[in-house]
């Protein structure tokens, strides 16, 4: 089994199996209260499972805002850690962009998110490889709307489910996990002062 967090929008955790199949799921909606969220929605998932099962954890990388993505990839890396289990990122994106797919969606399109400021976060996709995975086809930018090409738009919360199995479908594969940094929507505002220099 693996357990799969996001908290690139929403609070979203899932347990699927190795196939992908949901297992146990659950989600709270409120994009500001991922901290208080996240420990109910972890123990209500693994509650009466055999932890002794799980083979990793996989956490959205986003893009998303700066607090919500750490407090999710720190709470996935914490239970990771805690049981001996190996981290699978997944670009959040990613997981949109499969459930738009699966569902008949148009082959060819963003998935794009709110950067605030008058700018998108976007990732291009063309439909489904060899793998059943979804295909990005430009790397993830941020700019504005009205530049982007003239694709279908899509715009989703992400399902911990459809990460968790894209997780599971790379790890049956042996294809490796996305890069363990977060895509930051924006990065921080605040920034810390360098160091003053004292004089001899």
């Amino acid at each position: 089994m693996i357990l799969a967090v996001d908290t690139s929008r929403r609070t979203a955790v899932a347990v699927v199996d190795e196939a992908g199949t949901p297992i146990a799921e659950a989600a709270n909606d409120d994009p500001r209260a991922h901290a208080e969220a996240i420990g109910p929605l972890l123990a209500t998932v693994l509650d009466g499972l055999d932890r002794a099962a799980l083979i990793g954890v996989a956490y959205g990388v986003g893009p998303g805002p700066f607090t919500g993505l750490r407090v999710g990839i720190a709470a996935a890396r914490a239970v990771a850690g805690a049981l001996g289990l190996p981290v699978l990122p997944v670009a959040s994106h990613d997981a949109v962009a499969l459930q738009h797919l699966e569902s008949g969606g148009e082959p060819e399109f963003l998935v794009v998110a709110d950067a605030k400021r008058h700018e998108v976060y976007a990732s291009r996709y063309a439909g489904l490889d060899q793998d059943g995975l979804p295909q990005r086809t430009a790397p993830p930018s941020v700019g504005r709307g009205d530049a982007l090409p003239p694709l279908h738009r899509v715009t989703a919360d992400v399902s911990a489910v459809v990460l968790g199995r894209i997780a599971a479908r790379r790890l049956a594969l042996g294809r490796p996990a996305d890069g363990p940094e977060p895509l930051y929507l924006r990065a921080p505002d605040v920034t810390l002062a360098a160091p003053k220099r004292v004089g001899a």
